[in-house]
């Protein structure tokens, strides 16, 4: 069943008592756990307003276009930075600090 669909590797964060609950309700329900979540996004998101969309960079701004990339790069790597659960390494703080100086550079 592959009708333009994608999966998205993810982390849950449960306490123990709440994955118990969960294991059991899915029992119950004779559910799977990605087929839950994925109910629960399809909800979720067809409540929500589209966002407004990325502009693209002009292609023959070189500059604009790097400018773009990075501040792609820095999105990513802040969810990693945010982590409650996995303490970011000393060298991604100084990286995505580098790179947060290196946007501010291009930007003016």
């Amino acid at each position: 069943m592959n009708d333009g669909r994608y999966t998205i590797p993810t982390r849950v964060y449960l306490t123990v008592e709440q994955r118990t609950k969960l294991d059991g309700l899915l029992r119950l329900a004779e559910q799977n756990l990605d087929v839950l979540l994925t109910d629960l996004l399809v909800s979720y998101l067809a409540g929500q307003d589209n966002p407004p969309a990325e502009p693209e960079p002009d292609p023959t701004d070189a500059r604009a276009a790097e400018l773009a990339g990075r501040r792609r790069e820095l999105r990513r790597l802040r969810i990693k930075l945010n982590d409650p659960y996995n303490p970011p390494p000393e060298w991604l703080i100084t990286m995505v600090a580098d790179l947060e100086t290196e946007i501010a550079r291009l930007s003016l």
